[in-house]
């Protein structure tokens, strides 16, 4: 898990990601704890295989709207 700040305080810029977990705990149990959210570190989605991409645009026809 990482933190990222919703908005400026102490030395983190708005958007910064804290990923130190000696920092996370100090910000977490801490007033700061309302500048942040909490993501998971494999936040970003698993890319779509390309011939699911090819099969769906191929089948979008003007027939299948």
């Amino acid at each position: 898990m990482k933190l990222v700040a919703t908005q400026a305080f102490g030395g983190y810029a708005q958007g910064a990601e804290i990923t130190d977990q000696a920092a996370i705990d100090a910000i977490l149990a801490s007033e700061q704890a309302a500048f942040v959210v909490r993501v998971p570190d494999d936040a970003a989605p698993a890319p779509i295989p390309a011939a699911s991409i090819k099969n769906a645009v191929a089948t979008d026809t003007a027939e299948s709207k």
